[in-house]
């Protein structure tokens, strides 16, 4: 869920500043049609999405990795 909010974010993030580019830069306006309009937009959804899975596997990853630990490697602290 927390990856489709972020795309759904990075999409409007990404989308607002490329449309405005390609209507302001006249060097935006003679090479980003609208294809690569849309390829930049989605690429950036497609990235935040796959971003927050990956920082979510990997918390999930490091609260179980000591579960099933020795109890000597459970305490980590330096004291």
């Amino acid at each position: 869920m927390a990856g489709a909010q972020a795309a759904t974010i990075a999409t409007v993030a990404a989308a607002v500043p490329t449309l405005a580019s390609v209507s302001m830069l006249p060097w935006a306006r003679a090479h980003l049609n609208p294809t690569g309009q849309a390829l930049i937009i989605s690429t950036v959804a497609g990235m935040a999405y796959f971003i927050v899975a990956d920082k979510t596997m990997l918390s999930m990853a490091r609260k179980h990795s000591f579960e099933d630990a020795p109890e000597h490697l459970k305490n980590t602290s330096f004291q």
